[in-house]
């Protein structure tokens, strides 16, 4: 067993979910967290915008057309604005040990946009897992 922890865009969460269900993944588990890595927790004008746009077209109920939603910042599109932490989701999955290469790409391909910040994917040992239901232990626990 592995335990594969992948830290991901939040605009990625979705096209993440598709590619594991397709990758035949049944659970997995979602984090809200924040970090800074290379990138140091800047982030350009652009990108802001985009969060920011696409943030509120997901609190728009039905009074605005999510296409009509626009962000003016102002500024220059690729000037860069420090802002510490971003906010990013954290996955952590168990899976056997066959299937990480498979689980690990899936994640590659789901979340690669070219640009710092795409995210990381860890790969750790697992000694046990226990289903609390039924007691089971061990690989018959992530069936």
């Amino acid at each position: 067993m592995k335990l594969i922890i992948a830290v991901i865009r939040t605009e990625r969460v979705e096209a993440t979910k598709e590619a594991l269900r397709s990758a035949g993944i049944r659970g997995a588990t979602f984090f809200h967290v924040t970090g800074r890595g290379r990138q140091r927790g800047r982030i350009s004008t652009r990108e802001m915008g985009e969060t920011m746009n696409r943030n509120m077209r997901m609190q728009l109920t039905r009074a605005t057309p999510p296409e009509s939603v626009r962000v003016d910042t102002s500024l220059p599109p690729d000037m860069l604005l420090s802002s510490g932490f971003l906010p990013k989701r954290m996955l952590f999955l168990v899976v056997d040990d066959t299937d990480v290469s498979r689980i690990a790409q899936a994640l590659v391909d789901a979340n690669q946009t070219g640009c710092h910040g795409d995210g990381r994917i860890f790969i750790c040992p697992m000694i046990s897992a226990v289903r609390v239901r039924t007691g089971e232990q061990g690989d018959k626990a992530l069936g």
